[in-house]
């Protein structure tokens, strides 16, 4: 069973195994209570050989009962097992431990068995499994399923009959047992609205057979599923759970979920399963000739789909072995090739399930997405932003701002993302609705769905105001307890936007709005009814920015000796503390080129060298500088060369761009157009950058240009405290000045405070 595998995942397997047998004989034990067939955990084991005892009893519940998706596989398990005294005592210990949990009826809610296999499943970073938190699936569904959707005949057996949500990525169910909720409570209140008798077990019944659709690869976490869908009324027997095990891998290079993108039948899981045992769903107790599955055509497709992406150690499909993960790879290429595929494997799997997921959701149908927080500024997802903004209103956008959790899921430290998107449903592409955006921007993250729902509540009930035309936001919590601000802007503003940060990209909604306006052409402060006047312009207007890093180092190696090729290395916070730097390396050029790389020239790359260098890559905790000058050309490993279009006062112009970007005002424009990977740590890319607004440099006259240069001449060799004391730094107290003096502006102290309090640069909460 475990021949060929290394000693952790060995020992990964055999914590799953032991998940699965205990969460078995769960199930086992509360289903004793209602079918009288079914034997207790103590019955069995105090018989003479219990792993026997159980395997048998557990093949009698799927022949003559059902349940096979939760003891099929725990019988398959059992038989690998020996009868060895310390193997016979370690599933007495399971069994001993299952009825403990079931003794404990909270320890039995939805999220239990879940949190214990993420904790237990290793190698997560190659699957990429990152399962939704419980609190963050409970909010994310009761937006995406208002009483208003699905035609909102919620009281109406036949209609919900015809509802179908699916999760492709389904994991251990989390998302799908949200939907389920929210599709009870809507049931539960229209028929206390129109007066109907409330009928859960028929309802939970149509749920777990007919509206709930589940896929993975993981036949171990659709185990879970399946009986957490089932232990909701553990008193209803259930046929046929549309809980399917898809191919990953093997022979024919299957990709899983992503095989759906050719049509709405793909092969089901073999793998656990003997080939003529093999059966359409993991839910039902026949056979079937052929192991295929269906995906129908979706009121709601909701997932938290797979992360990974060919960076790094976290590769695309890394958990399988090298020669096919390539030749996995090399089809996916080819599918995404396709003119009619909105996604980006650079992006990684989740941009491709998006695409997936589009193909089946009906007009007027929603997506209900987690996905990491690049997303909505990352250059690599500009193409599943292309998708939502031909194909649906984008709804909510919910990011946390929390720096004890800026995710959504378990087992990651990933900044994340929250959308609620709705399929246009008429002919002009669009969807018939108001039209508005809701961003929601938590200050705190919700730890129980209890603060979920109060939160989803604050949103259906409030209206969030308008970031251009109100003031303030809705403010969204429990009772007294603030956790966060919602405010709103029309989706054609958002839509057309390269990117889709700005309406969360302070956590103080009126930091968001003095950005906006700044990127309007007007400076705003709270409280001012005023505006002042700054022109402003795109970065590539005024210039170029040189070559990334990975063409760097496929031209150049670092050089101990001084070269002709001087350059900036590293962004050591501790180093870099004033606007003026020097080279502190040298670079030579690669002789040839690296093993499965291009050789770049060095005449290529070399005239695109520059004395202003923004940071490309920035822990905003403890770095002081979004931008240096330097007194001579450079490259770079991780800021962006920056060399002026015009060499009329060349120099004046780049000592007061440096000066600008360094300001509060220029601070506000870069972390707007940032890529949050991890709260604090942000990249910045090259496309946003070039389009990213600065202060227009040729509309200055010579003596404002003068006077610019003047203050930067004056402040360049002094130490800038770290963004968090940005408040009072004297040095950007003195910049600041020095910018409003010559562009006739107010005082931004206030601005400065704001800043300092941000969660992404002081790494509290508000």
């Amino acid at each position: 069973m475990t021949a060929g595998l290394t000693a952790r995942e060995r020992e990964a397997v055999s914590r799953i195994g032991g998940l699965v047998i205990v969460n078995a004989m769960v199930f086992q034990e509360v289903l004793s209570n209602f079918e009288k067939r079914v034997e207790t955990l103590q019955a069995i084991a105090d018989s003479r050989n219990p792993i026997q005892e159980f395997a048998n009893h557990w093949d009698f519940i799927v022949a003559d009962i059902n349940y096979y998706p939760i003891f099929h596989i725990g019988t398959r398990v059992l038989r690998t097992l020996t009868s060895d005294p310390d193997v016979v005592r370690a599933v007495l210990e399971l069994s001993n431990t299952a009825q403990h949990i079931v003794a404990k009826r909270a320890a039995l809610r939805h999220d239990l068995m879940g949190r214990v296999y993420h904790r237990l499943l290793a190698d997560a970073k190659y699957l990429a499994t990152y399962y939704t938190r419980i609190p963050s699936a409970t909010l994310l569904l009761k937006l995406a399923m208002p009483a208003s959707a699905c035609g909102g005949c919620w009281d109406d057996m036949d209609a919900i009959r015809n509802v179908r949500v699916a999760d492709l990525a389904c994991g251990t169910g989390t998302l799908l047992m949200a939907a389920a909720d929210a599709v009870m409570d809507n049931y539960i209140s229209a028929c206390a609205a129109s007066s109907r008798p409330v009928d859960l077990g028929t309802l939970h019944k149509v749920m777990a057979e007919e509206i709930l659709h589940g896929y993975d690869v993981l036949p171990s976490a659709l185990h879970l599923t399946a009986s957490t869908i089932a232990m909701r009324a553990p008193e209803v027997l259930l046929h046929n759970m549309k809980l399917f095990s898809l191919l990953l891998g093997g022979k024919d290079k299957r990709l899983g979920s992503i095989e759906f993108i050719d049509g709405g039948c793909t092969e089901a899981q073999v793998g656990l399963f003997e080939q003529t045992e093999a059966i359409e769903q993991m839910g039902g107790k026949g056979k079937t000739e052929k192991p295929i599955t269906t995906l129908p055509d979706l009121d709601l497709c909701v997932m938290n789909p797979p992360f990974t992406r060919s960076a790094g150690e976290n590769l695309l499909f890394g958990s399988a072995p090298a020669a096919e993960r390539a030749e996995m790879q090399r089809r996916l290429r080819k599918i995404v090739s396709r003119d009619s595929v909105f996604a980006n494997i650079t992006a990684g799997l989740g941009s491709v399930f998006v695409a997936v997921a589009d193909r089946y959701v009906k007009p007027g149908g929603r997506m209900a997405l987690v996905l990491p927080k690049t997303l909505l500024s990352g250059v690599a997802w500009d193409t599943t932003r292309q998708l939502i903004r031909r194909n649906y209103h984008l709804e909510y956008i919910i990011i946390s701002s929390d720096p004890l959790r800026w995710n959504f899921s378990e087992s990651t430290d990933l900044s994340e993302v929250m959308l609620v998107a709705r399929k246009n449903e008429l002919p002009n592409g669009t969807s018939g609705g108001n039209g508005v955006t809701v961003s929601v921007n938590l200050w705190r993250n919700p730890e129980t769905a209890f603060e979920a729902l109060a939160i989803a509540r604050s949103l259906n009930q409030g209206s969030p105001p308008d970031l251009a035309t109100g003031q303030g936001a809705l403010r969204v919590g429990v009772g007294e307890d603030k956790m966060g601000e919602a405010v709103s802007m029309p989706w054609t503003d958002l839509r057309d936007r390269y990117a889709w940060l700005l309406p969360c990209a302070f956590a103080q909604s009126d930091l968001v709005r003095v950005a906006m306006s700044l990127i309007a052409g007007r400076v705003w402060l709270p409280g001012r009814s005023q505006t002042w006047p700054v022109q402003l312009c795109r970065l590539d207007s005024l210039g170029e920015l040189g070559p990334d890093r990975r063409d760097i180092h496929d031209g150049f190696e670092l050089s101990k000796s001084v070269t002709s090729y001087p350059a900036f290395w590293g962004h050591d916070s501790h180093a870099v503390t004033t606007m003026s730097q020097s080279p502190n390396t040298h670079l030579s050029p690669l002789p040839g080129a690296k093993k499965g790389r291009n050789l770049r020239k060095a005449e290529v790359l070399w005239p695109r060298a520059g004395q202003v260098l923004l940071g490309e890559r920035i822990w905003l905790y403890t770095q002081r500088l979004l931008a240096v000058y330097v007194d001579c050309p450079v490259l770079s490993n991780v800021w962006w060369p920056f060399a002026l279009h015009s060499t009329a006062q060349s120099d004046f112009k780049a000592k007061a761009l440096t000066l600008w970007l360094n300001s509060t005002l220029g601070t506000l424009l870069v972390l707007a157009d940032r890529q949050e990977t991890r709260g604090a740590w942000v990249d910045f890319k090259k496309p946003a950058l070039s389009q990213m607004a600065v202060l227009d440099l040729n509309s200055l006259s010579p003596s404002q240009l003068s006077d610019l240069a003047a203050a930067y001449d004056r402040l360049c060799k002094e130490t800038l405290s770290p963004f968090p004391g940005i408040a009072f730094d004297p040095v950007r107290q003195e910049i600041d000045s020095a910018i409003t003096s010559v562009l006739g502006l107010p005082d931004l102290g206030v601005l400065r405070g704001m800043l300092s309090r941000e969660p992404i640069i002081c790494l509290e909460q508000l």
